[in-house]
């Protein structure tokens, strides 16, 4: 991938940031409640009372599934490489 294509995604993901926050957290939200109704062993968590607040309820999953998942995020990120800010310096400078 080229540094302009990166940059453009970076653009374009920021720009869409809301939009995928927020659909990521119904799709998180929903995969949830089937793995519940899927699953027999969960069939006696009250989920009914649950979804009434559907606002309230996918943001709470949401909250625990990012606090589950953080450090693995975090691992990842960690992993990246970050260009050395040295040559940027340079480059800009010329």
């Amino acid at each position: 991938m080229t540094s302009k294509q990166e940059a453009k995604i970076k653009d374009l993901l920021a720009k869409y940031n809301d939009v995928l926050l927020i659909s990521m957290r119904l799709a998180v939200a929903e995969d949830f409640t089937n793995l519940i109704l899927l699953n027999r062993e969960d069939t006696d968590f009250e989920l009914r009372n649950l979804l009434e607040n559907k606002e309230d309820f996918s943001n709470k999953v949401m909250k625990e599934f990012l606090r589950l998942n953080s450090s693995s995020v975090t691992n990842e990120l960690s992993g990246m490489h970050e260009p050395d800010m040295e040559i940027l310096k340079q480059k800009r400078e010329k």
